[in-house]
């Protein structure tokens, strides 16, 4: 069993315990830190039209400067229809969100979609580069991973715009699907 002092966790790619004292130390350096937080840059991107859907769209950058160098936005209706390539089923929604994070360890594309008035269907991406240096979204190798603590904070922020401009409205309408549309953040997190 761990003593007080250490903790279990993926470090580098491999699982391992290590003293929280040689973390707090700089022991690690070869590593990020898993005990620390900086904020990160959201950018809220134009919408993204993807299999009969309207998805809002954000960036995430763990290095602000990278800000300014956004993917063309057919890449990026290219890659959720990766995901979204079949146009809403029943209970389906025809709006959603997604995150392109630009994080410190690799770059990942969240899809999410609302369903059944009150649900959210969640994919997660990660990127590849190819031989020919093209990059796409792939599936995680951890595929029950849900989201960061940085993105967990957008999907909190859309879960309140659709409880605000669709479940509080009580209705699913043109004008209440264009509120929500219309609710988008950026800032940091």
């Amino acid at each position: 069993m761990p003593s007080a002092s250490t903790i279990r966790g993926q470090f580098g790619g491999e699982q391992r315990m290590v003293e929280i004292g040689q973390l707090l130390s700089g022991g690690e350096s070869a590593y990020l830190n898993p005990l620390t937080y900086s904020p990160r840059l959201v950018k809220a991107l134009p919408p993204v039209e993807v299999s009969g859907r309207i998805l809002k769209a954000y960036g995430m950058f763990a290095e602000p400067e990278r800000s300014s160098s956004l993917p063309a936005p057919e890449w990026l209706r290219e890659q959720a229809a990766t995901v979204l390539s079949e146009h809403p089923q029943g209970g389906d929604h025809p709006v959603g969100f997604l995150i392109l994070h630009y994080g410190a360890e690799g770059d990942y594309l969240l899809v999410s979609q609302w369903y059944d008035a009150n649900m959210l269907k969640h994919w997660v991406r990660g990127t590849t580069v190819d031989a020919e240096g093209n990059t796409t979204v792939a599936p995680l190798a951890q595929r029950d991973l849900i989201a960061c603590v940085w993105e967990l904070e957008v999907i909190n922020f859309e879960r309140d715009a659709w409880v605000n401009t669709v479940l509080a409205q009580g209705r699913l309408d043109q004008a209440s699907l264009d509120a929500y549309l219309a609710t988008t953040f950026s800032g940091w997190v």
